[in-house]
């Protein structure tokens, strides 16, 4: 507890105690966990702790977001249920649990100004971006055909001390400054004697990072950066893809094929096998004994990305269950999966039993129901 007290004041939330994380640690026992996970890593609501902050990662977003809620969302107001001592003790146990960048925005400049210059914060802060984006998903990207010379500033919360070093694709060039200071240059059109790129020591706490790059206009900028620690973790990968505008991803077996596919299923163990059949029915088999774990009809896999929501809520499947389905083991003795075919319809599913090779076929019979043999 009072590393995260003088984590925090690193942090620049003033006034923490022990006792105020304390309180905050009970409040979100007491009333958070059920949507947002017992670690805060995301449940039925968003994770606390991932890089993605669709409503604002600082401490002034995240105590608005307790104070006023969401509208739309289970998440309701507090500021009417608790007192302001009590949301801010909330506030500061979710800032407590933080790793990595959070209020990141990328600024766009003209090319032309920086012809021939050294990128430097000065230089940026003479003149006037052509656009300024918050990115909540705590990464930098660029949107495709990009003209211009990019600008990312971030907070980097660090909550283990170590030596560490920025890694980068050398294409066009960048520079990286830490608190001021420059961490990291490279350039390809200048001699590689004159780059830098050492390792250095950080302690836990709040950091100012701002990430200067350009390279050649092409389809899309191909920045990519990493900051890790030597030795091991923590590593935080800087660039990624935006996450605005995901759309349903609903897997279907095609028409006359089967299909299996292999997603995390709430209340399904992760080994299990999900077979597709083409008559829209869903079987979950268990390799490890041959047995249906459930069966459903009229049904179909929903695995969209459930980043913009900040949650850890597995795929699902969409259908009607199938009564009755849930049997003993279709293999009896020692039991190792092989593999699995796809025949048509029809799947196979190869296991060895007491040294001899078994196969579980499981085909579709009528419109929402399956067929299950062994041979």
């Amino acid at each position: 507890m009072k590393f995260l007290v003088l984590l925090l004041c690193a942090l620049g939330v003033a006034n923490v105690s022990g006792a105020d994380l304390e309180r905050g640690k009970i409040l979100y026992s007491q009333i958070c966990f059920n949507c947002h996970g017992p670690k805060l890593e995301g449940g039925q609501g968003p994770s606390l702790i991932d890089t993605y902050w669709q409503h604002g990662s600082s401490p002034e977003a995240i105590l608005k977001v307790i104070d006023k809620g969401v509208p739309g969302s289970p998440m309701i107001a507090y500021e009417s249920v608790l007192p302001e001592s009590d949301r801010i003790a909330l506030r500061d146990f979710i800032l407590s649990g933080q790793e990595g960048l959070r209020e990141t925005v990328r600024s766009i400049y003209p090319r032309e100004y920086f012809k021939g210059r050294q990128f430097t914060p000065e230089l940026f802060d003479s003149v006037e971006s052509e656009s300024q984006t918050s990115l909540p998903e705590n990464h930098y990207y660029m949107e495709r055909n990009a003209e211009g010379v990019m600008r990312g500033t971030s907070k980097l919360y660090l909550k283990e001390a170590g030596k560490y070093r920025f890694s980068i694709r050398p294409i066009g060039r960048t520079s990286i400054f830490l608190d001021g200071k420059e961490v990291l240059y490279s350039d390809q059109k200048t001699d590689k004697k004159t780059h830098v790129n050492e390792a250095f020591e950080l302690e836990p706490g709040i950091y100012g990072l701002q990430i200067f790059h350009e390279e050649k206009k092409t389809h899309s900028y191909r920045f990519h950066c990493v900051l890790e620690k030597e030795g091991g973790k923590p590593r935080f990968l800087l660039n990624g893809r935006s996450l605005q505008g995901n759309i349903p991803k609903i897997i279907k077996a095609r028409p006359g094929e089967a299909l299996i596919v292999r997603k995390w299923i709430q209340d399904l163990p992760p080994r299990a096998l999900l077979c597709l059949l083409p008559n829209q029915v869903i079987v979950a088999y268990n390799p490890g004994d041959g047995s249906v774990l459930g069966a459903w009809h009229s049904a179909e896999i929903n695995q969209t990305p459930s980043l913009p929501d900040r949650s850890a809520k597995p795929s699902e499947i969409k259908g009607t269950p199938i009564s009755n389905t849930g049997s003993a083991a279709a293999l009896t003795g020692i039991t190792r999966f092989l593999r699995y075919q796809i025949q048509g319809d029809t799947v196979h599913l190869v296991s060895l039993v007491d040294g001899e090779e078994k196969t579980v076929a499981i085909s579709p019979e009528g419109a929402q129901s399956f067929n299950l043999t062994v041979k």
